[in-house]
């Protein structure tokens, strides 16, 4: 399956507590990280909004195709996966948003 910076897909995320869930994930590395690595990172996306600090709310008007559910993108769980464990691609996030997705990531995490 081919992925993109963008991209939100799901994979199973490990959680802070050290168990693994099934969750949606942007991708926020780009290609080049992907050729040179075989890996890309992404942030996770959850339907719960505590930690406001470190989330940023996904409005369906940010995407090519409408998320099920009100979702926010936690800036703070950045993981990386290969492509092998992207169980399914659902939508895109739009450039404008996703430029003020990742400075709101730039700006709380680092």
């Amino acid at each position: 399956m081919k992925v993109n910076q963008r991209d939100i897909v799901v994979v199973n995320f490990e959680l802070p507590n050290g168990s693994f869930k099934t969750h949606p994930a942007l991708i926020v590395s780009n290609q080049n990280v992907l050729d040179t690595e075989d890996i890309f990172y992404a942030v996770m996306i959850s339907t719960k909004d505590y930690n406001d600090e470190f989330t940023f709310e996904l409005k369906n008007t940010m995407l090519t195709k409408p998320l099920s559910k009100i979702s926010f993108v936690k800036c703070q769980l950045i993981q990386s996966y290969s492509i092998t464990e992207v169980i399914s691609k659902i939508s895109t996030v739009k450039p404008l948003y996703f430029e003020k997705i990742r400075q709101t990531i730039f700006n709380t995490v680092f």
